[in-house]
């Protein structure tokens, strides 16, 4: 899940337009350059935690390291990984001693692999992920200014009132929001019109919800939406899905992985290649597993194996995280083939990641994040949600000690602008060793025991 763009967050127009030059610089860097590049930025973001991060003294004191001892990539592994479990217990001490000097903000993951992270995000974050998406689109031919669509809950989850609406256009910016909360086959026509109104050029959001979009058009038999590209994020994007999506749309999909902490990015080019973004930070793939020898790629011998994917920050200067354990998984080749987009970055073969289950609502609805609801409410630890019949819910919440009485309300009504007044609800309340001692295998926030009338493409794409 990315975090929603906020006006007030980029209003650094000087700083968006010296990034988006080098960015637009960088397509033609060769791999020396990419490479000297982070080191240049690697050093700046060294120095930075060595003398302003108290978690970062510590440790640096402790391995009898100071900054000239880290300045190339693999410098790095002379320190060792970053666990979520260490920024969960060290959030403060992780924090710049310098942080305001940078706008910073605290945001939190969803908690979709168990206990929310806390983290800081700031002005040069900011505008990183500004410049980042810009530059990806325009990959698809997009210009800023141009017209886009948006299919997501964010913004409709505010109150009552706005959870009713199935679109809202943002004039100003181009944008036109789609309720993904109205995505069922009955809702979906008032979408199409939208679209149709507002004409945009490009389209993006989650996975699963886009696949849904898609489908429920297509069983419609509404064929005249057409867009010059789709940008997928957030899931893992399933071939089936990518299929359909670009049949229906009459365009190319374009896939990218990040994560809300901002340490690393891929991005897929026009020739269908998943890029690693040396611009954005600095990925590392650790513990290759071999998978298989792949047999289709022509004259060439290649290895597939699966790595996790470790990343460092090279922009957030409120909070860098180095060596951070994202908890992810991609599939590589080895050797890397050249890519025909002309593009000397690195790539990877697959995204292999986690997707979750979808509820389904008794009126048809298919509701994919519905995790969001435990990022909105004060004092949830962490939740779970199962579904147990087609008409029934039961949320599993650890609270902590800042959850009352309104909280449980406010818990009630989100859940209400997801799932519609027909769905019973059970909340039960339980401590976080007692709610892990009910998963097997790794956390998953949404579980849903009840076959969807869709499930057969829903696969869940865990991680190993």
């Amino acid at each position: 899940m990315s975090i929603q763009f906020r006006v007030r967050d980029f209003r650094y127009p000087i700083s968006i337009v010296l990034l988006r030059l080098l960015f637009e610089r960088s397509q033609s860097w060769s791999i020396e350059d990419h490479a000297e590049y982070q080191r240049r930025l690697l050093r700046c973001v060294i120095t930075q935690a060595y003398h302003q991060v108290p978690y970062y003294q510590d440790l640096f004191r402790t391995l009898r390291l100071r900054p000239a001892d880290i300045r190339t990539i693999r410098d790095l592994q002379k320190l060792p990984l970053l666990p979520k479990a260490t920024v969960r217990t060290h959030f403060h001490q992780l924090q710049a001693k310098n942080k305001n000097l940078y706008h910073a903000r605290m945001y939190q993951t969803s908690g979709t692999s168990g206990a929310p992270v806390r983290f800081l995000l700031d002005k040069p974050a900011n505008v990183l992920e500004f410049v980042h998406y810009w530059s990806h689109w325009s990959w698809a031919g997009y210009r800023l200014g141009k017209r886009f669509a948006e299919l997501t809950s964010h913004y409709f989850l505010q109150n009552d009132e706005l959870a009713k609406q199935p679109w809202r256009s943002q004039r100003s910016f181009g944008r036109l929001l789609l309720n993904s909360l109205s995505l069922c086959p009955d809702g979906v026509e008032e979408l199409a019109r939208a679209l149709r109104r507002h004409r945009p050029s490009f389209l993006k959001g989650l996975a699963s919800p886009l696949y849904f979009f898609a489908l429920f058009l297509k069983e419609k038999k509404i064929e005249d939406i057409t867009l010059r590209g789709v940008f997928s994020t957030g899931e893992v994007l399933l071939s089936s899905q990518r299929k359909l999506i670009e049949e229906v749309f009459h365009t190319k999909v374009y896939d990218s992985y990040g994560h809300m902490e901002r340490t690393v990015a891929i991005s897929e080019c026009p020739s269908g290649r998943l890029h690693i973004n040396p611009e954005y930070g600095v990925l590392e793939l650790v513990d290759h597993s071999p998978l298989s020898v792949a047999s289709d790629c022509g004259h060439r011998s290649v290895n597939v194996c699966a790595a996790r994917v470790v990343g460092t920050s090279l922009h957030n200067r409120s909070m860098p995280l180095l060596r951070y354990e994202v908890g992810d998984l991609v599939e590589v080749e080895e050797p890397s083939p050249q890519c025909s987009c002309g593009r000397s970055m690195p790539s990877v073969r697959r995204i292999i990641g986690r997707q979750e289950d979808v509820v389904t609502t008794p009126d048809g609805r298919v509701i994919s994040s519905l995790f969001i609801v435990f990022n909105q409410v004060a004092g949830i630890s962490l939740g779970q949600v199962v579904q147990e019949a087609p008409d029934r819910l039961s949320v599993r919440v650890v609270p902590s000690s800042a959850y009352t009485s309104q909280s449980e309300s406010d818990l009630y009504g989100y859940l209400r602008r997801f799932l519609g007044p027909a769905m019973h609800v059970d909340v039960e309340y339980m401590s976080a060793e007692a709610l892990r001692r009910r998963t097997v295998g790794k956390f998953r926030t949404i579980i849903s025991a009840v076959p969807a009338p869709y499930a057969a493409v829903i696969q869940t794409n865990q991680r190993t």
